[in-house]
């Protein structure tokens, strides 16, 4: 007799997640110079979500990194951030 286990791959805390992407943004905000190593950290949990097939977390982190270009280009949009940030609290 054949025992067979199915394992899927552990799937990230995505609480932390949310409390690590949040503290990042509001560092972007409060330091511009700090966004580009913030938008590289977002690309990577981007990138996270796209391996565990989360791809409605994953369109809320593309918003959230396009908000962080725009926040390079001192064109800023915190309300908008906020609401981005929430919808990654909700997806992922």
């Amino acid at each position: 007799m054949y025992l067979c286990f199915f394992v899927t791959p552990k799937l990230p805390s995505y609480s932390k997640v949310y409390e690590d992407i949040n503290k990042l943004v509001k560092s972007c905000y409060e330091d511009v110079n700090s966004c580009e190593d913030v938008l590289f950290k977002i690309n990577q949990y981007q990138k996270n979500a796209v391996k565990y097939k989360k791809f409605s977390c994953q369109t809320r982190l593309l918003g959230l990194e396009a908000n962080i270009i725009m926040a390079m280009n001192s064109n800023f949009k915190k309300k908008e951030a906020k609401s981005l940030i929430d919808d990654v609290k909700r997806y992922c």
